[in-house]
């Protein structure tokens, strides 16, 4: 299984602050464990089935089918879980793309801030739209038009 450094701590597990004066308070250099990695320095590649798993499910669905998640599952702790994050990242993005939600995600693109597998992940919810709600470009339709492209 593929692992990659943190884009944040750069695969150190921590960050560096440079110290500095303001006024009459002087504040040392601290160094302290990563925020997004929580110290680990990297990430494993991620669980793709697992993944949809979490964001579809088989209630109101026909027999051997998933149907698309109206609301993240508030089981999954997206802002404390690495893997939950990576869920409710491919979720808010394909309800995004799908058309479904059309408003900016960006807590989506916070949860999973320092994941260097952004790509995989992004890639993930661009087949996830099309599959579930038939269409990736509804919000590049619309966000194009509010900011001139189309």
């Amino acid at each position: 299984m593929e692992q990659r450094n943190c884009l944040r701590c750069k695969g150190t597990g921590t960050t560096f602050s440079k110290g500095f004066t303001y006024g009459d308070k002087t504040y040392p250099d601290k160094t302290e464990t990563c925020t997004r990695c929580k110290g680990t320095a990297v990430y494993q590649e991620p669980n793709l089935d697992t993944i949809l798993e979490q964001i579809t499910t088989s209630r109101g669905a026909p027999p051997g089918k998933r149907k698309f998640r109206a609301a993240f599952p508030s089981t999954l702790k997206h802002w404390s879980d690495r893997e939950a994050a990576r869920a409710y990242y491919v979720w808010r993005l394909a309800r995004f793309h799908g058309g479904k939600d059309m408003t900016m995600p960006m807590t989506a693109e916070t949860v999973i801030g320092g994941d260097p597998f952004h790509k995989e992940l992004e890639a993930m919810s661009d087949a996830v739209a099309k599959a579930y709600f038939g269409t990736d470009m509804a919000a590049a339709q619309r966000w194009g038009r509010a900011f001139g492209m189309i």
